[in-house]
């Protein structure tokens, strides 16, 4: 008796359970929540990723004119010292604003063009929070003639994207820029 109760009461649920599906599954007026809710979390990641990647570009174009702005400021000198060179790396920090420095690294070289061949060749170095650029020689190949000269100004940044952390790794940045001395064929280094 107790055996057969409790396959009616199965029979019973499974019957109530059928119905109930069977009416869920021809309702649709829960569909654009549960499309929303399966949706939701691919759309904040792209939104999130898309903020990420406009904010690594901005920081790269900002990077590009710390670059230019302290290699231009540099090329208007004759001779260049100490202070100067440290307004000129302050300039470079300001307009790397409102990013964060501390993963902000500047080289500033001094190249001579020497011989007939003009070979490339390292007068000066400043180099600050970064190692110095391996093949700064290499790079200003061709770029000047004999006796002149040139200043290359490197820096480097390590952009951390605020919410694509987990996903991707910090992003090493690294531009150089080249100018020729404005007042002088080379810019001297006191």
């Amino acid at each position: 008796m107790l055996l057969n109760s409790a396959k009616i009461a199965a029979t019973l649920i499974k019957q109530r359970v059928g119905r109930l599906c069977r009416r869920w599954a021809k309702d649709d007026r829960g569909n654009i929540v549960i499309e929303t809710a399966m949706l939701f979390p691919l759309l904040m990641t792209m939104l999130m990723g898309s903020f990420d990647a406009g904010q690594g570009l901005l920081v790269n174009k900002k990077l590009i004119s710390a670059a230019h702005i302290a290699s231009d400021l540099i090329a208007r000198e004759k001779t260049l010292s100490d202070d100067m060179l440290d307004e000129f790396i302050e300039a470079a920090h300001l307009s790397m604003e409102p990013y964060a420095i501390d993963s902000f690294g500047i080289d500033v070289v001094g190249i001579r063009f020497v011989g007939e061949d003009a070979t490339p060749t390292i007068q000066w170095r400043d180099t600050f929070d970064m190692d110095p650029v391996a093949n700064i020689e290499t790079l200003s190949e061709g770029l000047g003639k004999e006796n002149e000269g040139i200043v290359a100004v490197t820096v480097v940044y390590t952009y951390q994207p605020r919410f694509s952390n987990v996903i991707v790794d910090p992003i090493n940045m690294q531009e150089t820029a080249f100018v020729r001395g404005r007042v002088s064929s080379f810019v001297q280094r006191e």
